[in-house]
């Protein structure tokens, strides 16, 4: 199984939104850089068999322009464990291996996504902090399990266009 982890791309700076912080939306820029990253996984043939995402208004939002410009993509699927403070490490592994997908797109938050993504590989998470719109290739001989990830690559929006 191949696992993707994407921190949700630019939402701006929360000391500037006056609104609940659930509902802070992308910016422009964290549009383009949410659908330059889904062009290019396509453009790459990287096939993706099921997205979930943080149920925030800016990971929604991620998770949606990442996947316009995924043919064949199944869409995006909102899960409470990648809430901010909600990871659960072994519920959500659980639930991506049950998914039956050989290749799942997971659309979160730091601190936690580094967390699950230091888990995974065995490692200690401040050597693998993911930026806003990075994301991190994690692959499994069989399902996930924690410290059995082997890091394919991790990338910034920078190396992917946007």
């Amino acid at each position: 199984m191949d696992l993707y982890l994407i921190r949700h791309t630019d939402a701006g700076d929360r000391r500037q939104w006056e609104g609940d912080d659930a509902e802070r939306p992308l910016t422009e820029l964290g549009r383009g850089q949410a659908r330059a990253l889904g062009a290019a996984f396509q453009a790459r043939g990287i096939a993706v068999g099921a997205i979930l995402t943080s149920p925030l208004t800016r990971t929604v939002q991620t998770a949606g322009e990442f996947n316009e410009a995924l043919v064949g993509s199944p869409g995006p699927t909102a899960c409470d464990l990648l809430a901010p403070d909600e990871l659960r490490k072994r519920k959500l592994t659980k639930l991506i291996a049950g998914l039956g997908a050989t290749s799942v797109a997971v659309v979160g938050h730091e601190p936690d996504l580094s967390a699950y993504l230091g888990w995974l590989l065995g490692i200690d998470s401040d050597n693998v902090p993911l930026e806003k719109g990075g994301v991190a290739k994690v692959s499994f001989e069989d399902e996930p399990a924690k410290g059995e990830g082997v890091l394919g690559w991790m990338l910034t929006p920078a190396w992917y266009g946007a």
